[in-house]
């Protein structure tokens, strides 16, 4: 019996010294996705693309491991810089995402725009297809209190994939910079 409770305190103190080691969950608050571009797209379902890849990146290896923090998501609802919401909710961070231009390679837009053509380019280099769609995305991290971004960047990706699959694709990618923008030490 002694061996037992032994046992068992030993492996109640691991898991505490475990879990003491696990660095904190950063909160991230996520303001309404703006649509500056000219086409309509269901932002409710790309900013739920968004969730779902940051739910994704929690679930890597080093999170599970304890080695990254866990990035928890709170959904604002709006892009406001001052959303009372934020301190109410604790977050350390804010994120601003605008989709900034969707170019459906079917609409005259597309095919008026001057096109560079590469002599001797490979037969599989996309860069000169005529088909492919082309959506932006812009991105900024604030961090809480904070006037300036703490990052920014913007994201372009040309695909014959219908517009709003192109975007989520584009959702995916801001989700996994912000994470590597936010797990980076500072």
């Amino acid at each position: 019996m002694r061996r037992l409770s032994a046992l068992l305190s030993a492996i109640l103190l691991t898991s505490l010294a475990h879990a003491q080691n696990r660095p904190e969950p950063i909160r991230l608050c996520i303001s309404t996705l703006q649509n500056s571009s000219h086409t309509a797209l269901d932002m409710t379902w790309q900013r739920d693309q968004l969730i779902k890849a940051f739910e994704r990146n929690n679930k890597g290896k080093d999170v599970t491991k304890g080695k990254a923090a866990r990035i928890e998501t709170v959904l604002l609802e709006s892009n406001s810089e001052t959303d009372p919401a934020v301190r109410e909710n604790n977050c350390q961070f804010i994120l601003h995402a605008n989709v900034v231009e969707v170019i459906d390679a079917g609409t005259s837009d597309a095919s008026t725009r001057p096109r560079s053509v590469v002599i001797g380019s490979a037969p599989n280099d996309r860069s000169n297809a005529p088909n492919d769609n082309r959506a932006t995305v812009s991105y900024r991290i604030m961090q809480a209190g904070e006037l300036a971004p703490l990052a920014s960047g913007e994201l372009t990706a040309h695909d014959p994939l219908p517009d709003a699959i192109l975007i989520s694709h584009l959702m995916d990618q801001t989700a996994n910079r912000v994470v590597s923008e936010l797990r980076e030490p500072r």
